[in-house]
């Protein structure tokens, strides 16, 4: 098989020849020292990775410096970002408060034509070759984004209708996104909308449901129509959210980590036959501290329990970030090549 064979197989409930690997995100310094000069397309290649990549939605959209001093920018959207040390600026406000707010803003275009150039570049070098995605958001983050976390999850409570707006506003811009990534060539859409911390969900099941659920929906089906592959990525602790994202018609879930109490194995065989399981491979301690030699171990057990009947991809438990030692990177994709084989 093709790297792109092997990983829409996987996603389709085919049988691949081996089990695939991707990452949301590969931070540059780890990419520097495997792969000295190379950007991120240039390394998926040399490392032999099946899936390749947009950056995260936040890099779509272009930013001007408020205060150099402080690293604080504003993005298109409107909303106040700090760089830091990982690749994600943090939002820090945004400018909407009030359904008054929505009667003079104006979210980004999706049409405009830098938007997707990411996109577009990996096409022109990976199309036939590696599964080729685009990361985009479905009805939570760019409503936080908009009035911050804590007030968006007040309006639960206090102003319902603010709360629909905003998730139509986010829906509406992310399907015309879809649409345009389908027409560039994208294989593959991961939805990266966070609902949960390592406790549990952000909101309740019952307001999850009402107000996010019905947007996840919408976007998840616009992609199946337009012939991509869906993987919904959420961290935390999701478990009471569970069979309601899986209902959507997601191909796949990611990155189900150990570290919120999520159990991979026990919902790969919960969702037998209906859902290819991503992650796997602990980012925190196991990547960033533990020894080559451990790693590759570690690799080997968790391929034992999982690749069985098919259905795996193997990354990390969220992404390759700064402080995961890059030898321990190349040891989980070594370790995958010689033990990630089916008979």
């Amino acid at each position: 098989m093709s790297a792109r064979e092997r990983f829409l197989a996987v996603l389709a409930g085919e049988m691949p020849d081996r089990v695939p690997t991707f990452e949301i995100l590969i931070h540059p310094r780890v990419i520097e020292a495997l792969c000295p000069g190379a950007d991120y397309a240039r390394f998926v290649e040399e490392m032999d990775i099946e899936g390749a990549i947009t950056g995260t939605p936040s890099s779509l959209y272009r930013k001007e410096v408020v205060d150099a001093g402080r690293r604080l920018l504003r993005d298109e959207w409107g909303v106040l970002r700090q760089e830091g040390p990982e690749i994600v600026p943090m939002p820090m406000g945004g400018p909407i408060q009030s359904l008054a707010d929505l009667d003079s803003y104006r979210p980004p275009d999706p049409d405009a034509p830098w938007r997707l150039v990411q996109l577009e570049e990996l096409v022109r070098r990976f199309r036939g070759k590696r599964a080729i995605g685009v990361h985009l958001h479905d009805s939570f983050s760019y409503p936080t984004y908009l009035m911050g976390m804590d007030k968006l999850l007040m309006a639960l409570l206090l102003d319902p209708p603010l709360v629909e707006a905003l998730v139509t506003l986010a829906v509406q811009h992310t399907m015309r996104l879809l649409e345009r990534a389908a027409e560039i060539g994208a294989d593959f859409v991961l939805f990266g909308d966070d609902y949960a911390a390592t406790t549990g969900p952000l909101m309740s099941p019952r307001h999850f449901e009402r107000y996010f659920l019905p947007g996840l929906r919408q976007v998840v089906q616009t992609a199946k129509a337009l012939g991509l592959r869906v993987i919904k990525h959420t961290c935390g602790q999701i478990g009471p959210l569970l069979d309601m994202i899986v209902e959507t018609g997601i191909d796949g879930l990611h990155p189900l980590d150990a570290a919120a109490g999520m159990d991979i194995a026990a919902v790969k065989a919960r969702y037998a036959g209906r859902l290819t399981v991503c992650g796997g491979i602990d980012c925190g301690e196991v990547l960033s501290d533990w020894p080559p030699e451990r790693v590759e171990q570690e690799v080997r057990r968790r391929l034992e329990e999982l690749m069985p009947g098919g259905r795996y991809i193997l990354c990390s438990s969220n992404s390759i970030h700064s402080r995961v030692r890059p030898e321990n990177y190349a040891a989980m994709l070594r370790a995958l090549r010689v033990y990630g084989v089916y008979a």
